[in-house]
C-alpha cells in the first residue's frame, strides 16, 4: 500500500490531532517537500513531538523519511499533463480515458472556484443553516447530484427532497415557509418554475439558491445567491462529467461547512 493511501486509510482511527495533521498532508502533498517537520508542526497547530509520533506510527523513523515516501507517491503518480494521476493502467486507451477524465475534472472545479467569491459559499451555507427544509431541484446529470445532496442534507438534521415528480415537487414545495431553501441545479424552466412563482416564493421569505452554468434563462435576478459552474464536456458531452464534478465540488464544500457548525 501506498504512503499516502496509509494514511487515507487510517484517518478515522486516530486522534484529533493526528486527523488535522493527516487532513493538512493530503491537502498540501506537493509542498511537504519543503517543509521541516516544525514548519508542519506550527502549519497544523500541533507539536513536533506529534508530528515525530505519527510518523513512528506509520512505521517510519521519522519525519523525512515519511516525507520522501509520500513525495515518491506523489511524483510517480504525475501524467505528462502534471496532473497526480489515480492510477496506472498498462492499458494505453484506458490510461488515455482515464487522464482526459481527470484533467477535466480538475479544470473545472479549478476555474469554478477561480470564478466564484467566497461570499457566496458562505451565504449559501447560511442559507443551509438557517433553512428547516430544503427541496432540490436536479434534472439530466444534476439528479444524481441532487440526490446525493440531500443524503448529506438529511445526514446534518434538515428535512430534505429531491424528486422529478412533479407532483411530489409541487406538494413538497407548498409546505415550504419563511427561511426555508429551493435549490436549482439546472435552470428554473426545466421544473416549471416561472419567474412569477420564483418571486411568489421568495415573498414568503423562502431563498433561493442557483448552482449551475450561467445561461440568460437562469433566472439569476430571482435566485437569492447564485454559484457558477464553469466546465468544458467538449470530449465526453453526452457524460457530463466535468459539469457533473463541478457541482458535486460546490455542494461537497457547501456541506463540509454545514458540518462543522
Amino acid at each position: 500500500m501506498s504512503c499516502i493511501l496509509k494514511i487515507r486509510s487510517i484517518r478515522e482511527d486516530v486522534s484529533a490531532n493526528e486527523r488535522k495533521l493527516i487532513d493538512y498532508i493530503l491537502e498540501n502533498v506537493p509542498l511537504l517537500r519543503d517543509y521541516s517537520s516544525q514548519q508542519l508542526a506550527n502549519a497544523v497547530g500541533i507539536s513536533q513531538s506529534s508530528v515525530v509520533k505519527f510518523c513512528q506510527k506509520l512505521g517510519y523513523k521519522g519525519y523525512p523519511d515519511l516525507k520522501l515516501a509520500i513525495y515518491e507517491d506523489f511524483a510517480v503518480n504525475l501524467t505528462p499533463n502534471g496532473i497526480s494521476a489515480i492510477q496506472h493502467f498498462e492499458n494505453k486507451k484506458l490510461n488515455t480515458i482515464s487522464d482526459q477524465l481527470l484533467k477535466g475534472k480538475i479544470d473545472a472545479v479549478s476555474a469554478t472556484i477561480q470564478h466564484n467569491h467566497e461570499d457566496d459559499f458562505i451565504r449559501a451555507s447560511d442559507a443551509i443553516d438557517k433553512a428547516k427544509k430544503i427541496q432540490v431541484f436536479g434534472s439530466g446529470i444534476s439528479s444524481f447530484v441532487a440526490e446525493h445532496f440531500v443524503v448529506g442534507l438529511i445526514n446534518l438534521g434538515k428535512v430534505a427532497f429531491a424528486s422529478n415528480d412533479p407532483v411530489y415537487r409541487t406538494q413538497f414545495l407548498e409546505t415550504l415557509n419563511n427561511k426555508d431553501l429551493i435549490i436549482l441545479l439546472n435552470e428554473s424552466e426545466k421544473f416549471r418554475l416561472d419567474n412569477k412563482l420564483l418571486t411568489e416564493l421568495r415573498d414568503k421569505g423562502i431563498s433561493i439558491l442557483h448552482i449551475g452554468r450561467y445561461s440568460p434563462q437562469t433566472n439569476q435576478h430571482v435566485s437569492d445567491i447564485y454559484i457558477t459552474t464553469v466546465a468544458n464536456d467538449d470530449t465526453y458531452d453526452e457524460l457530463g462529467v466535468s459539469s457533473r464534478s463541478a457541482q458535486q465540488h460546490i455542494i461537497d464544500i457547501l456541506l463540509s461547512l454545514a458540518s462543522q457548525r
